[in-house]
């Protein structure tokens, strides 16, 4: 057993967590490494192996709710998400695909509108954005892809073609459904 798996230790960083729970996962995580390390060093520096040594150095590091305080007024605070301007957003990115593909003069501004303001929302991970955007820009790919290749070169016929005139303009919907999962899954 090491010195910080001691109960005295344990206890102390469970206190620290606790109080700290306002701080997101990454800074408390962050917070409790750097403390088990230093109480790890200082032990190790002090010899202290006893009960009341552990208790004297915890006793130097200060107290948990003052150490989670002082962690939690160095945070900044998280930007406020409206749960309406989110909706909006993900009303706006599914209609691009219907309006880029049928009424490319309203869907174009609407799907620069949508792209702009989704990189711009704090909800998400560069990740989850790079997602919606690509399948925000499939239907405009799909519509400049019929400008390009000339007509009757892809002889698909219009069974084939059916499906997918049907299934381009609902991925901007799709992409949205993903988004909103994204946005309440805990971080």
């Amino acid at each position: 057993m090491t010195i910080t798996e001691h109960l005295l230790v344990k206890k102390y960083l469970a206190a620290v967590a606790r109080e700290s729970a306002g701080l997101s996962p990454e800074r408390r995580n962050e917070l409790l490494a750097d403390l088990e390390e230093h109480i790890a060093v200082t032990l190790a520096e002090d010899s202290a192996s006893g009960d009341d040594e552990i208790r004297a150095v915890l006793a130097r590091l200060g107290d948990p709710r003052t150490i989670a305080a002082t962690a939690l007024g160095e945070e900044l605070p998280a930007p406020q998400v409206s749960r309406g301007r989110t909706l909006a957003l993900l009303g706006l990115l599914a209609v691009t695909g219907p309006l880029t593909v049928f009424a490319p003069v309203l869907g174009l501004p609407a799907l620069i509108g949508a792209i702009w303001w989704l990189w711009t929302a704090p909800q998400w991970h560069n990740r989850h954005k790079a997602i919606g955007t690509a399948a925000a820009l499939v239907p405009l790919l799909f519509l400049v892809s019929q400008w390009v290749v000339p007509a009757g070169t892809l002889n698909f016929g219009l069974g084939a073609f059916t499906p997918v005139l049907l299934a381009v303009p609902a991925l901007p919907a799709a992409a949205g459904v993903y988004l909103l999962w994204a946005a309440r899954r805990p971080a």
